[in-house]
C-alpha cells in the first residue's frame, strides 16, 4: 500500500497545480534555514515540521516545490488509507470477529469490515471545508491532510500497542498543530508506565517540542512568540468565535456519519469496548480545543479540526455497518425491525445525497486550483522577464496581492520581508507586480508606473526607478498559462 500511495502522489505532479501561500513560505524558510539565515519576520505563523522537511528539500533547488507537493499529497492519500484501516479493525473486537469466523461467518465479517473501511475513506475524502476545500488542500500542498495521516497513524500504532511508534507519530503531529499537545501529553503520561526505554524519548520530546516551536522564531524575528501573535485574529466576541468554530468542525463529516458515530459509541459502551470510546473522547476534546482557541482570538478554521473529523468518519462508518448488522440479526417478528430499517435507510440515502453534492463541487474546486496555478506561472514569467539585475537595481519588489508574496520571494530568492505588499496605494519606488485582482494600487499603477513586462494576468511596473540598462518602457509579451 505505501508504494501505491507514493506512486499516485508522484503521478499527481503531472496535474497543473501549484503550492498555496503557506507552502511557499515554508519553502522560503527551508531555503534560509539550510543557509543558516532564517528570517521569520513576515509570512504565516511558524510550523516546525514543514520547515524541517523543506530544509531537507532545499538542495533540490527549483524542484523543491514539486517535492513538497509530493510529500503533502502522500499524506492526504495516506490519511484516506488509514481511515479505511482503522474502520476495518474497529468494526469488530478481535474476540467477536474470531468467534464469528469460527462459525463459518468469516465471509460476512470480511464484507462488513471492508464496507466500514470504504465508508470511512469516502467520508474522509469528502470532508467539508468552506474556506479551503479538502481537494484544494490536496492540490495546494497544505499540511492538515498530513496531520490527519500522522494522527490516524499514531492511533493505529497505539491500537497495536506499538507505543514508541505512536509517540513518534504523535510528536510529528505536534510539530504541525498545537491542538495535538494536550492529547499527546496524556498519552505520554500513560506510556510512561510502559517500557522504561521509552521514558528517555518522552523526556527528549518534551524538551524538543517547545524548543522547535519557539527557538527558530526567536532567532528569525527576535521574538519567540512572533508566530503565536501572527496566528491571532480576534475578529469577534469570544463566545461567537467559539461557537462558530465548533459548528464549522461539526459540519466537516457527512451528517449520516455523525449518527453512525453515536451508534458506534453506544455499541462500544454496551460491549465494554474501550478503543472507540477513547477515540470519541479524543475527537470531542480536539474540537473543543479548536473552538476554545478560536474564542481566545486564534483562527478557528475548519481544517484545524480535520483529525477529529477523520475520527468521526471512522466511528461513523463502523456504527452504520453495525446498525445494518444488528437489523440483519433481528427476527422478522420484532416490531422494532421495520422502524430500524427505515431509519438506517434514511441515513444511507442522506449519506449518498450529501456525498453526491460534495462530489459535484470537486470539478469547480479543481478549476480554481488550475486558475491559481496559472497565476503563479504568470507571476514567475513576469519576474523572469524583468530580470534579477533590474529588480536589484530598483528595490524593493512589490506585489499587489499578498497571497502571492511568498511565491514571489521564492522566485526572486529573497526573504519574505524583502517583498512588500501594496493594496491601497502605489509604492513609493521599486518594481511592482500587479495582477488582475482589482485594488486601488492596481488601478493607480497604470498612471504612476511604467509597464516593463507582462505575462498573462501579471504586469510589472517601474515606479520612480533610475534608468536601467536596456530599459525601453515597452511591455514584454509572454505566453500566459503555461503548464508544467
Amino acid at each position: 500500500m505505501p508504494v501505491g500511495i507514493a506512486a499516485i502522489a508522484a503521478l499527481s505532479l503531472l496535474a497543473p497545480f501549484e503550492p498555496l501561500y503557506d507552502p511557499w513560505a515554508w519553502l522560503v524558510w527551508g531555503r534560509e534555514l539550510a543557509a543558516l539565515d532564517l528570517d521569520t519576520g513576515a509570512g504565516p505563523s511558524w510550523k516546525p515540521l514543514p520547515v524541517l522537511v523543506t530544509t531537507l528539500l532545499s538542495p533540490a533547488g527549483g524542484a523543491a516545490p514539486e517535492l513538497w507537493l509530493f510529500v503533502a499529497r502522500t499524506g492526504w492519500l495516506a490519511a484516506v488509507a488509514l481511515a479505511y484501516r482503522l474502520a476495518w479493525r474497529l468494526m469488530f473486537p478481535v474476540r467477536v470477529a474470531t468467534g464469528l469466523a469460527s462459525r463459518f461467518a468469516s465471509g460476512r465479517v470480511r464484507l462488513a469490515r471492508n464496507l466500514a473501511g470504504a465508508l470511512a475513506a469516502i467520508g474522509l475524502a469528502l470532508l467539508f471545508d468552506p474556506f479551503t476545500a479538502w481537494t484544494r488542500q490536496f492540490a495546494g500542498g497544505l499540511t492538515e491532510p498530513l496531520l490527519v495521516a500522522l494522527v490516524l497513524g499514531a492511533v493505529d500504532r497505539g491500537l497495536s500497542d506499538r507505543r514508541g511508534q505512536a509517540l513518534g507519530l504523535g510528536f510529528a503531529a505536534a510539530l504541525l498543530r498545537p491542538e495535538t499537545w494536550p492529547l499527546l501529553a496524556i498519552y505520554a503520561v500513560w506510556a510512561w508506565r510502559g517500557p522504561p526505554r521509552l521514558r528517555r524519548w518522552i523526556v527528549a520530546g518534551a524538551v524538543a517540542l517547545p524548543a522547535l516551536w519557539l527557538v527558530p522564531d526567536l532567532l528569525g524575528s527576535g521574538d519567540a512568540l512572533t508566530g503565536a501573535e501572527r496566528a491571532r485574529e480576534a475578529t469577534g466576541g469570544a463566545v461567537h468565535e467559539t461557537m462558530e468554530a465548533l459548528w464549522r468542525a461539526i459540519q466537516m463529516p457527512p451528517a449520516a456519519l455523525w449518527a453512525g458515530a453515536a451508534v458506534c459509541v453506544v455499541s462500544a459502551w454496551r460491549h465494554a469496548e474501550r478503543e472507540p470510546l477513547v477515540l470519541a473522547g479524543g475527537a470531542a476534546a480536539w474540537m473543543v480545543i479548536v473552538a476554545v482557541l478560536a474564542g481566545a482570538g486564534y483562527a478557528g478554521l475548519p481544517r484545524f479540526a480535520a483529525p477529529a473529523a477523520a475520527v468521526v468518519c471512522v466511528l461513523g462508518a463502523v456504527g452504520l455497518v453495525r446498525a445494518v448488522a444488528a437489523i440483519d440479526g433481528m427476527r422478522a417478528s420484532n416490531r422494532a425491525r421495520r422502524p430500524a430499517i427505515a431509519l438506517v435507510g434514511l441515513l444511507v440515502a442522506g449519506l449518498a445525497v450529501q456525498a453526491a453534492i460534495r462530489l459535484g463541487e470537486i470539478p469547480g474546486e479543481l478549476d480554481r486550483a488550475r486558475a491559481y496555478a496559472n497565476s503563479v506561472e504568470d507571476l514567475e514569467g513576469a519576474a523572469g522577464a524583468v530580470g534579477d539585475d533590474r529588480i536589484d537595481a530598483c528595490p524593493p519588489p512589490t506585489v499587489t496581492d499578498y497571497l502571492f508574496l511568498p511565491q514571489l520571494a521564492w522566485t526572486l530568492d529573497l526573504p519574505l520581508t524583502g517583498i512588500e505588499v501594496a493594496v491601497q496605494r502605489v509604492p513609493a519606488a521599486g518594481i511592482a507586480f500587479a495582477g488582475r485582482v482589482a485594488s486601488p494600487a492596481t488601478r493607480a499603477l497604470d498612471e504612476a508606473g511604467t509597464p516593463i513586462a507582462r505575462s498573462g494576468e501579471w504586469t510589472a511596473y517601474e515606479v520612480s526607478c533610475p534608468a536601467a540598462s536596456g530599459a525601453s518602457g515597452i511591455p514584454i509579451a509572454l505566453v500566459a498559462g503555461a503548464s508544467r
